[in-house]
């Protein structure tokens, strides 16, 4: 038991080392359900529920039956800079993300379903007389394969729908695209008793959004995460998760055939997390994250259009069944470093960030 703690441990302090290094997620939101949201999205190998379909979908491998699940989460955001001038506070901070988890594996079976909707991207700002809001939604349809009693993987399609506003002083730009398109690849292993492996690659999307004359291209990176899960005994699960997001295929959010002008310059990043599950009763438990993230954007070419500093990201959670469905309930708080940005000179000063995330998921089994 003490070498399996010991073990356990040493996959937070592996993840604890890399934070020096390690940096996030741009405006990536992968708050996909209240399980995830408390264990600071580090679900990639351990998940044990119907957010599989959203967090790696080759896990449903290990779960049975036809499961839905209903997520809401209020997003709540405190920004401001300071400088020469005086100290805006950014206007558009908050808002709702929902969705929905599905999954169908049979009894015994070797081949499964999932289906999930979520917002994978959103970024809502507005200040220096300019406002910015994107949302990106994801419609992902996977197919799940058990190949052994250890060994699953996944392959889907993910169908991603896009909106944009844009003000930049008297410029206007207001667009959606219908429907663009990648393609996602899940594995979950057991190499061993009390560990799993996973993995989920997303290729995202080259988006193209238009209204009448003025178009702009939106290139959705591509994701990787890698994670490990131990089960310490019947009652507590630790997981570390790593996710290498390619922000700088994102080239600008400039408008053609208009005036409207971002240029973002975003690094290519890693996010690192880590969980704690806690199994207080069957279908019953408390769940703990910790997550660093440093921004997409460098100091020397911070982009408000996309602010995103390096910070903290501490989480709690609980769940379990009541009058016959499961509720999940989560909390999140952001703690970011102030960042002081000196180019370009319009957007120079000090920027300051908190950001707190409510999340409640509902789900029943059928």
């Amino acid at each position: 038991m003490k070498k399996r703690v010991a073990i356990s441990l040493g996959i937070l302090s592996l993840c604890g080392s890399a934070l020096q290094t390690a940096q996030a997620s741009g405006f990536a939101n992968s708050d996909a359900s209240a399980a995830g949201v408390g264990l600071a999205n580090a679900m990639v190998a351990g998940v044990a529920d119907v957010s599989a379909a959203s967090y790696n979908p080759a896990a449903v491998a290990w779960l049975e039956g036809v499961e839905i699940q209903l997520n809401t989460a209020v997003k709540l955001r405190n920004s401001s800079v300071v400088t020469a001038t005086g100290m805006p506070f950014n206007a558009g901070n908050n808002y709702k993300v929902q969705g929905f988890n599905a999954i169908w594996m049979p009894h015994s079976g070797n081949v499964g379903a999932s289906m999930a909707l979520t917002r994978p991207f959103a970024a809502h700002n507005a200040w220096f007389g300019a406002q910015t809001n994107l949302e990106v939604d994801r419609l992902s349809l996977d197919v799940v394969y058990a190949l052994s009693s250890t060994l699953a993987v996944a392959h889907g399609l993910d169908i991603y729908q896009s909106r944009v506003q844009m003000t930049q002083g008297a410029a206007a730009f207001s667009g959606s695209d219908r429907a663009s398109f990648g393609i996602n690849i899940g594995v979950n292993w057991k190499p061993a008793p009390f560990w799993r492996v996973g993995m989920l690659l997303r290729t995202g999307s080259k988006v193209k959004i238009s209204q009448g004359v003025q178009k702009m291209n939106l290139n959705l990176p591509e994701t990787l995460t890698l994670g490990v899960s131990h089960d310490v005994d019947d009652m507590f699960r630790l997981e570390g998760d790593v996710t290498y997001t390619h922000w700088s295929r994102l080239n600008d959010l400039n408008v053609q055939g208009g005036t409207i002008t971002h240029a973002t310059s975003l690094k290519n990043t890693f996010a690192i997390k880590t969980g704690l599950s806690y199994y207080w009763l069957p279908n019953t438990a408390f769940r703990f994250g910790y997550a660093y993230q440093q921004g997409a954007n460098s100091t020397g070419n911070v982009q408000p259009a996309i602010i995103d500093q390096a910070g903290h990201r501490f989480t709690i959670g609980a769940g379990g069944d009541l009058m016959g469905v499961h509720i999940d309930l989560a909390y999140a708080y952001g703690f970011y470093t102030n960042q002081t940005a000196t180019a370009p000179l319009a957007f120079a000063g000090a920027y300051h960030d908190r950001q707190q995330t409510l999340a409640l998921s509902v789900s029943k089994k059928f």
